[in-house]
């Protein structure tokens, strides 16, 4: 008898908590990210690489992006850039620093979208961009990656 109500409890517990973890899920999975850069940049300019976060819910979300002591304390878009053929990590290089542990909010409005967007100096090369955007959402940590990006540098 100890053991069903154990088990009766569990299943409780478990059935009280579901549509909170279910609500976050789906507030997660509203946010999608699609990447852009242009595909040949020159190496004098930059490259700027920009990352649209979209929302498909009928609700305004609002992300919250840390400094990254790994992107050279900026906030997201984050990146890695490898050079095509040997798959060598161009960016980020170097050891990570000290930076601020402010947000920076976006709201991405209701069926909207919102872009966020950095410039990166690289030498001249090919290259494969990896970007994402990582920060919060309803207090929950979330990572919303986009389709890599080729980009020629001259």
């Amino acid at each position: 008898m100890t053991q069903f109500l154990r088990s009766a409890r569990a299943m409780a517990c478990t059935l009280l908590l579901f549509p909170v973890l279910a609500q976050g899920a789906q507030s997660a999975t509203a946010l999608s990210a699609q990447s852009a850069a242009p595909r040949t940049a020159s190496a004098a300019q930059g490259v700027n690489v920009s990352l649209t976060l979209r929302n498909s819910s009928t609700m305004v979300q609002t992300v919250s992006f840390g400094r990254s002591s790994a992107q050279e304390c900026a906030t997201a878009p984050h990146v890695r850039v490898l050079r095509v053929g040997s798959r060598e990590v161009v960016y980020p290089a170097g050891e990570p620093r000290f930076c601020t542990q402010e947000l920076r909010s976006e709201s991405v409005p209701a069926q909207g979208s919102v872009t966020l967007s950095r410039t990166l100096n690289l030498p001249a090369g090919e290259y494969m961009i990896e970007v994402w955007a990582k920060g919060f959402l309803n207090d929950e940590m979330v990572f919303i990656p986009a389709d890599p990006l080729r980009v020629s540098v001259k």
